[in-house]
């Protein structure tokens, strides 16, 4: 009877080792995570000590096998990055360079500001099944230097040209449908003095509409115009010329695969 209340200890006290393991390979350990906390706070006053920085949150990420401790400055709302620990509090990285330096951080904020200005003005005044409404910018002009940390959004001048995007259920899978959703968004946008340089719409079949809003859409015999210039919207005879100029950007980018 000890024998086997001495076989079922250990087996018991394997069994948290393994389950321990298994949640510190997931989610990391409170030790390790104070580690990283204070590890991140050194790293910040001997490199970033002029930004203000404080330390909003630490996390374990099993994919990378780090700590990533998210750090923001109390003056710049673009001022945000996160700085990777090993379990030993060891710091490995940051991501300063490609977050802020980059103005990538600043591009993230408009890029979610236009999107919610772009829903509730489109979505208030056309009255379609949309599925998706932006106001991305274009990828012609995608040089993120010419943007301002911290800068304010004036959607009437933006910073980079836009592309006026919406992805909308229809039962009228054809160009000439959408020639009218293009033209409906550019009355729209000029009644409201928003300048953009391309127009991008994709139909998706009615049927394929979700039941539910968490469920993912299927882009199954969608049609759809990307990249559309706007100097092109009075063109004569729009749907066919859109169908020509959808048919001609794709042909060039299979052109360009397989070279």
């Amino acid at each position: 009877m000890n024998i086997k209340k001495i076989l079922a200890g250990i087996t018991g006290i394997g069994l948290i080792v393994l389950l321990f393991l298994f949640v510190n390979a997931w989610v990391g350990n409170p030790v390790s995570n104070l580690l990283a906390k204070q590890a991140a706070q050194k790293y910040i006053d001997a490199n970033y000590s002029d930004l203000n920085l404080e330390i909003q949150s630490s996390s374990y990420n099993f994919k990378f096998g780090a700590y990533q401790v998210f750090v923001q400055s109390a003056l710049s709302e673009d001022t945000a990055f996160s700085i990777d620990t090993d379990s030993f509090g060891k710091v490995l990285r940051d991501n300063y360079e490609n977050e802020v330096a980059s103005n990538f951080t600043t591009f993230r904020r408009l890029d979610a500001q236009m999107r919610e200005i772009a829903k509730e003005l489109i979505g208030s005044r056309l009255d379609y099944d949309f599925e998706y409404i932006s106001f991305p910018f274009t990828k012609d002009d995608h040089d993120l230097m010419k943007l301002e940390r911290d800068m304010k959004l004036d959607i009437h001048h933006p910073p980079l040209p836009l592309i006026a995007d919406v992805t909308l259920y229809s039962d009228d899978l054809s160009y000439n449908k959408i020639a009218e959703v293009a033209k409906a968004l550019e009355i729209v946008l000029k009644e409201e003095n928003i300048p953009v340089s391309q127009y991008s719409v994709r139909l998706l079949p009615l049927a394929n509409k979700p039941e539910k809003e968490d469920q993912a859409t299927s882009w199954v015999n969608s049609l759809s115009l990307s990249d559309f210039p706007a100097e092109r919207m009075d063109e004569k005879n729009l749907p066919q010329v859109m169908e020509q100029f959808e048919a001609d950007r794709v042909a060039e980018l299979n052109a360009m695969d397989k070279k």
